[in-house]
């Protein structure tokens, strides 16, 4: 799993939207012991999420897989996000 950064949300928008097309997602719920399909329950509706650095810096985790089946307006290579500091 890498870091990725794109300069706006929108842009990471842009292409998450095509990853999730891509997955076929939602993916419905399944029931962990079973493995049957629950569609009443809580669907996956997201691949990944971002997060806001700094300005102009927005990053998320991916996958080499992903990465290397959506490169269409994938960010480019950064590092993982500084943790926050406690008080």
């Amino acid at each position: 799993m890498e870091w990725y950064t794109w300069a706006t949300e929108s842009e990471f928008d842009t292409w998450h939207a095509a990853v999730i097309t891509g997955l076929g997602m939602p993916w419905i719920g399944q029931n962990q012991a079973t493995g049957e399909p629950q569609p009443d329950k809580q669907q996956t509706t997201a691949y990944t999420s971002c997060i806001e650095v700094a300005a102009g810096d927005w990053r998320a985790p991916v996958s080499d897989e992903i990465a290397a089946n959506y490169p269409t307006n994938l960010g480019a290579l950064s590092e993982a996000p500084p943790e926050p500091e406690l008080e």
